[in-house]
């Protein structure tokens, strides 16, 4: 029997996962975080559903934004022993650029985010994500910033 998943390791695989994108590493870094079988995921511009359209997604994001910084403000888990559901509240912060504007624009806003992660032998971490829901709740973006 598994020793339950713990908050501990919830809190460093999120670490790991926004530290990824924000570095943009090479996309198999992020395959070892992702479930290889019933990965979901949903962002505003798309949903997910395995490797080939996470890179499509992931290369188009990469080479868009830049300056990024994804901040954890708040991480609430149901535990079980193999898998845990996953509030995660991050603020996000990155600039891009839209030819021919003389000037970036820069994005700062909230995000609430729902995940499903399980144990894995894939990475450091033991755990991960098999399913992740960016469009919870509306962004709250920040005053006097660009919106998306």
């Amino acid at each position: 029997m598994n020793t339950p998943i713990t908050l501990e390791q919830i809190q460093r695989f999120t670490s790991a996962w926004y530290q990824a994108l924000d570095q943009h590493v090479p996309v198999e870094e992020c395959y070892r975080l992702l479930a290889e079988e019933g990965l979901r995921m949903q962002f505003p511009d798309g949903d997910i559903r395995d490797f080939d359209s996470f890179k499509k997604w992931y290369e188009r994001v990469t080479h868009l934004f830049f300056d990024e910084n994804h901040n954890v403000q708040s991480i609430e888990a149901t535990l079980r022993e193999d898998e845990a559901e996953v509030r995660v509240v991050v603020g996000w912060q990155a600039s891009w650029f839209e030819p021919p504007a003389a000037k970036s624009k820069r994005v700062s806003l909230d995000a609430t985010q729902r995940w499903v992660l399980r144990r894995s032998t894939r990475n450091v971490h033991g755990l991960e994500l098999v399913y992740y829901d960016a469009t919870v709740e509306p962004f709250r973006y920040a005053p006097g910033f660009a919106r998306l």
